[in-house]
């Protein structure tokens, strides 16, 4: 039997610094390397950083047809585990569905902050996903090719690196039973919104063909019990991490965990 596949570049990563834990949570259909740079920018800063892997990611999509939004959840209250037990304080991060795990995991277990970056809370085709449920029978996968400009500006930025010339480590497809938990997720989230009391940094880009805009005030607007600091990009696209805009990202993050946490 040969084990299971893993994609290359695709493993969770850890690096030790100080007392204060980052938690770096990346979105549907990826791995941990969409938030990879962000998480040694933080590092670099003399955080302590884990970036967990999820479930049924960074390994073979055909996984994604057994997940459930759960077992996303819970490898993240796993990882916030760890550095809880290594770190006085813990501040959790997320990219798009990452973000959606940031959020509820704030609102399940005592956080010391939240970045939510570009997290779906209204999608334009909810609809549909809602019905990914009856749709994954005759179409259990659905081509999911990255064709925009951000896998060549990656390996652009790989190449000054010196690293491997991977682009983006995603799947090429998406299995429709991980949409509908997807689907399912953002719907968890958005009624736990009202429970969360950490403050929150929330980034989104006007450019961002993803999730739109809107998805920012919505978020704002749902988190009524916590302090928020919102700031908009302009250029960038839904990789916040990865894309034109990354250095002010990582700078903007680090900036405000350093404030809230002086």
């Amino acid at each position: 039997m040969n084990p299971p596949e893993r994609l290359a570049g695709g493993e969770p990563f850890f690096y030790r610094g100080n007392d204060i834990g980052c938690l770096c949570i990346h979105g549907f259909g990826a791995s941990p390397d969409e938030v990879r740079w962000y998480g040694e920018y933080l590092a670099e800063q003399g955080y302590t950083v884990y970036g967990v892997r999820l479930p049924a990611h960074g390994s073979d999509y055909q996984d994604m047809s057994r997940a459930h939004w759960s077992d996303w959840y819970n490898a993240v209250l796993d990882a916030y585990w760890v550095l809880r037990a290594q770190c006085e304080k813990v501040v959790v991060c997320g990219l798009s569905m990452g973000g959606l795990l940031s959020l509820l995991l704030s609102a399940w277990q005592a956080v010391d902050g939240v970045i939510v970056m570009a997290a779906p809370i209204e999608l334009d085709n909810m609809e549909v996903l809602s019905k990914a449920w009856l749709i994954k029978y005759p179409r259990p996968y659905v081509d999911a090719f990255d064709t925009s400009e951000l896998p060549h500006l990656i390996n652009e930025e790989r190449a000054r690196r010196g690293e491997p010339l991977r682009g983006r480590v995603r799947y090429d497809k998406w299995a429709t039973n991980g949409l509908q938990q997807l689907h399912d997720l953002i719907v968890k989230t958005r009624e736990a919104l009202i429970a969360i009391h950490a403050p929150v940094l929330v980034l989104y880009s006007e450019n961002d063909q993803t999730v739109p805009i809107s998805n920012q005030q919505m978020l704002v607007d749902g988190l009524l019990n916590a302090t928020v600091t919102a700031h908009t990009y302009q250029a960038s696209g839904h990789i916040l991490t990865q894309d034109t805009e990354r250095h002010d990202v990582m700078a903007r993050s680090a900036t405000w965990i350093a404030d809230l946490l002086a």
